[in-house]
């Protein structure tokens, strides 16, 4: 530039040959990442694996399950319990499942012998798992498994907030002791400590997204009425959060989806979203909802242990194995050593004392441990391993029940995956292209298979708050279905892909002209931006990321004296520079006409 001249001039001083070379472009404007989510929930501990220090509330970049596990550990304990049936009607609520007994095979048989062993009584015919909480009081910590959902479906580079960890009060650095202290409880998903994690992850530059896969389980719709338990403050801040920083989109959950399981009870999801976000109504295309819930294969059998059955009552689970034990092996020598087994990993409590006309209970290890010498059984996580892999084999009934066990676990909230997606989709087609029409990995299906009469009503509400719809389609599995924000009735801002862009376009600049804060508020600087931003505006136009035959059709971009400014913004010291682009939108409605002509 001519200053760098004039000033090289003024620093001759010895007669001699002097090169100065002038820059004949300006700075190129390198386009910001578009896919990186930041994650905000509970882990089973936060700590700097190097130093130790403690890593709550404190966004972490990571790019794998290995460093996760190495900053945040493991999957949280899940509690469940099962209880023989005759017929029941399927549970709806989250987390419960129901298996029908096979006929006639009797590999689900539990029952009470009476006062006659050798008579087999009435059988009940099937199980209902539950997970066990409270009403209203949620448990179920998902952050790993949906960290692992995330990069099954495309996922990269992320940052993770832990707000907690899965023990009420308890906040470990590294892994926590094994057995665990009795004075460790199971804690809760609390909308304060998300809210907290929410507001440290606006201090970090760089996530595009925002994710809490557990916040969806804070609302409770019952009575034909919503309680959100903060549900509706945490999903109003995180829009108002993404609106106030400009650099991120909100990927919301709807309230209470992991339960919804008909259309019925999706449409009050809808409904329950649309009231707790009214309060934010004007920064609602910062947002995108998915739904339904998705039945994912991310948690298998091998994540589950018969320690995911134990409690301080252990009666059912042992009597309906005990039950199969003696019906399968009544003959066998090896009956001993797998009541022994069923006793080790559900003891009955010390007060029981086993009357007659009760059901038949296992209640002496000693035989199975045996069997181990000359170990010491200390209850390790590899000893609990062989002990659940002796029950799989010995009873088949344990297996259903842990695929059960699974399938529960499996269920999870829509967002994690799409945060996946959209990282796929903007790796694959850029940011531009909308993050649809992509099947998704490791999902068997939809929680509710929805058709289309059904979809019509959540994709085009007539509020214009859109809920993209996740569809089961033949040969191709669960595929998104929808691409509009929150914004539906807006003209600029209805769909996914153009708010996204539009953030990159912004970021990008944004952060390229912060070299010409303080510089000079003359012609050489304008023509300088103006150069810059065309540049980048092209490139991206070149990529397909702008609609036009040639780059003025896509966008202007003019800065100066006259155009963009008044004498008096360049006295205040405003530099404003004016960009106008003709955005991308998808091809959502494609219509084919068809015509007959008749041949002569």
């Amino acid at each position: 530039m001519s200053t760098s001249v004039t000033s090289s001039y003024l620093n001759r001083s010895t007669p001699g040959v002097y090169i100065t070379e002038i820059a004949a472009f300006g700075n190129s404007i390198v386009g910001v990442p578009t896919a990186v989510p930041v994650f905000i929930g509970y882990t089973q501990f936060a700590g700097d694996p190097t130093t130790g220090a403690p890593l709550y509330n404190t966004p972490v970049q990571i790019s794998s399950m290995v460093e996760y596990s190495q900053y945040f550990g493991g999957a949280a304990p899940a509690s469940f319990s099962v209880a023989p049936a005759d017929n029941p009607t399927p549970p709806s609520g989250s987390g419960s499942a129901y298996i029908q007994a096979p006929t006639p095979t009797p590999s689900f048989y539990a029952y009470s012998y009476g006062a006659n062993t050798a008579q087999q009584p009435v059988s009940k015919t099937g199980y209902v798992l539950t997970a066990n909480a409270l009403p209203g009081e949620p448990n179920q910590f998902n952050l790993y498994w949906a960290l692992q959902a995330f990069f099954a479906n495309g996922g990269g580079n992320c940052y993770v907030v832990s707000v907690g960890s899965y023990w009420e009060g308890e906040l470990p650095v590294s892994a926590p002791p094994s057995p665990l202290p009795a004075s460790w409880i199971p804690g809760t998903i609390s909308a304060t400590a998300l809210n907290n994690g929410l507001t440290a992850a606006g201090y970090a530059v760089g996530p595009t997204m925002t994710v809490i896969p557990e916040a969806c389980q804070l609302a409770v719709y019952g009575g034909g009425t919503w309680t959100f338990n903060g549900y509706d403050m945490l999903v109003q801040n995180m829009l108002s959060q993404a609106a106030t920083l400009q650099d991120r989109v909100a990927i919301l959950d709807l309230p209470a989806c992991q339960s919804a399981n008909s259309y019925d009870m999706l449409v009050q999801c809808q409904n329950g979203l649309w009231t707790a976000i009214a309060p934010q109504a004007a920064n609602v295309s910062y947002g995108a909802a998915y739904a339904p819930a998705l039945n994912t294969t991310i948690v298998t059998t091998g994540s589950i242990l018969y320690t995911n059955l134990q409690s301080t009552d252990n009666s059912v689970i042992n009597n309906i194995l005990a039950s199969q034990a003696q019906i399968t092996y009544a003959t066998s020598p090896s009956l001993g050593v797998i009541q022994a087994a069923i006793a080790q990993a559900f003891p009955m409590p010390a007060t029981y004392t086993e009357q007659t006309n009760t059901a038949q209970y296992c209640n002496d290890p000693s035989a199975y441990l045996a069997t181990l010498a000359p170990a010491t059984w200390a209850n390790t996580t590899a000893q609990q391993q062989t002990l659940d892999n002796f029950l799989l084999a010995a009873l088949p009934v344990f297996g259903q029940i842990e695929q059960l066990i699974a399938n529960s676990m499996n269920v999870l909230p829509p967002s994690p995956l799409m945060a996946g997606v959209w990282t796929k989709s903007d790796n694959q087609n850029g940011v531009w292209n909308a993050p649809a029409n992509i099947s998704l990995a490791q999902v068997t299906s939809p929680l509710y298979v929805m058709n289309d009469a059904e979809q019509s009503g959540f994709n085009m509400p007539t509020n214009g708050q859109a809920i993209c719809v996740i569809r089961a389609q033949p040969s191709r599995g669960s595929v998104v279905w929808g691409a509009r924000t929150l914004d539906g009735n807006s003209g600029d801002y209805r769909y996914v892909q153009v708010r996204r862009t539009l953030i990159y376009v912004e970021q990008s600049i944004k952060q390229a002209l912060q070299t010409y804060v303080f510089a000079a508020n003359d012609a050489t600087t304008w023509s300088a931006v103006t150069a810059s931003i065309s540049s980048f505006l092209t490139g991206l136009w070149q990529q397909g990321g702008l609609m036009g035959s040639k780059p003025s059709d896509a966008f202007t971009v003019s800065c100066g004296l006259g155009s963009t400014m008044t004498s008096q913004n360049i006295l205040d010291g405003y530099m404003i520079v004016a960009v106008t682009l003709q955005m991308i939108h998808p091809a959502e409605f494609i219509e084919l006409t068809f015509t007959q002509t008749m041949g002569t």
